[in-house]
């Protein structure tokens, strides 16, 4: 049994991430068994004057696309990543995964080092790719929910064909559902009624995530993507990611499940935020990602800053700081500290002396950054951040 104590100047612990001054974190076995001011262990680490915190989730990224980098803002951008013709399903579909191997290392390694320690990764032709993303994942320290996406799509779904289902679609994703993966739709609007149903189904049936695009853009919103996947789609972990064409009105018609804003991309792609404060009145708990790859750097601390920045008369920050942890985490992604739970923390450096508790929340939000993640913890592992 490995036993040992974590001391801090602060943690930030439990769902509501309260904030304890001069923290002690107990850990047996990888596991978080107490919480004080007194060592429940001989085996004590003073981590110093640091701010321990849950590891970081990002719950939207496109990781294959990362050789695209440069092309951004020379093309179009579905002439980039637009599905099935632009540039990254063209590289892919002829692409070998062990070719990847390397760039993924790359971007997983700078992602770890940012204090993430879970992705809801999004996987194109995900049953040639998934083998591979997963495995470096793992051997960067990240835990992956893989959300792979079948190789066929539609670019119009003609309204006789609407109960049609395609028959490579249905084989791979009884494969991604067998394998435990979870389901990435490109949009709603990419797929037949009867195929929403099909994947709604298979996936819900195991409890797996399913997770699509959502009014990204105004075409879409146009199109009426929402209801089609409110008539097809809503299962207990499906996942509706940017929903920045949506009103007030709009959010009042989805139920309680994950949603996930991407600020930074949003503002590149479409020059526009999804409505975060609608979505918190609502009680939808949202998450953030960050999107492409090969455009956005997948640093969530950026994104805590833009949203601090522009949504920050709706957003406290200890809600923002609850999308990128602990909101993760009551959906069954990502970690909290608290007892019973995987100790999955990072420790942060504070530079400054006499940080005042009333004043945590704020100090993350407008002046921490990726350069203060210090330690990253893993169960009883303590990792230095060079």
């Amino acid at each position: 049994m490995r036993r040992l104590s974590i001391k801090s100047s602060m943690a930030l612990v439990g769902e509501e991430l309260q904030p304890i001054k001069d923290a002690v974190i107990d850990v047996s076995d990888g596991e978080v068994t107490g919480i004080g001011r007194v060592p429940g262990s001989n085996n004590v680490v003073d981590l110093g004057n640091t701010l321990l915190m849950p590891q970081l989730t990002n719950a939207h990224i496109h990781v294959l696309d990362y050789f695209l980098m440069g092309l951004f803002n020379k093309y179009y951008i579905d002439d980039v990543v637009g599905a099935p013709y632009g540039l990254k399903y063209y590289y892919l579909r002829r692409a070998k995964p062990e070719s990847l191997r390397g760039g993924l290392a790359t971007v997983f390694r700078r992602i770890r080092n940012y204090g993430v320690g879970c992705l809801l990764t999004i996987i194109e032709y995900g049953r040639v790719f998934a083998d591979v993303v997963i495995e470096e994942a793992g051997r960067a320290g990240l835990c992956i929910v893989p959300l792979t996406e079948p190789s066929t799509f539609r670019i119009y779904v003609k309204p006789d064909d609407e109960e049609d289902v395609d028959e490579v679609f249905e084989d791979e994703v009884k494969y991604f559902v067998d394998r435990g993966f979870g389901i990435s739709l490109i949009s709603p609007l990419n797929y037949t009624m009867a195929e929403l149903r099909l994947a709604s189904r298979l996936g819900g049936s195991r409890g797996l995530p399913i997770s699509t695009h959502v009014s990204e853009t105004e075409d879409t919103y146009l199109d009426n993507d929402l209801d089609r996947a409110l008539n097809t789609l809503v299962t207990g972990n499906t996942v509706f990611v940017h929903l920045t064409q949506l009103s007030d009105e709009d959010f009042s018609r989805i139920p309680t499940l994950p949603v996930v804003t991407c600020p930074r991309s949003n503002i590149e792609f479409v020059g526009k935020l999804a409505r975060v404060g609608a979505m918190v009145r609502r009680g939808l708990r949202p998450l953030v990602g960050t999107d492409n790859v090969a455009l956005i750097e997948p640093n969530p601390w950026d994104e805590i800053k833009v949203m601090r920045l522009l949504m920050g008369s709706e957003l406290s920050s200890q809600t923002i700081l609850k999308m990128v942890t602990s909101w993760a985490w009551s959906w069954g992604f990502g970690y909290v500290i608290r007892e019973g739970e995987p100790m999955r923390g990072i420790a942060l450096r504070i530079d400054y002396e006499g940080l005042s508790m009333d004043y945590v929340y704020d100090y993350i939000t407008m002046r921490i950054s990726n350069r203060d993640v210090t330690y990253i913890i893993n169960g009883s592992s303590i990792i230095s951040v060079s």
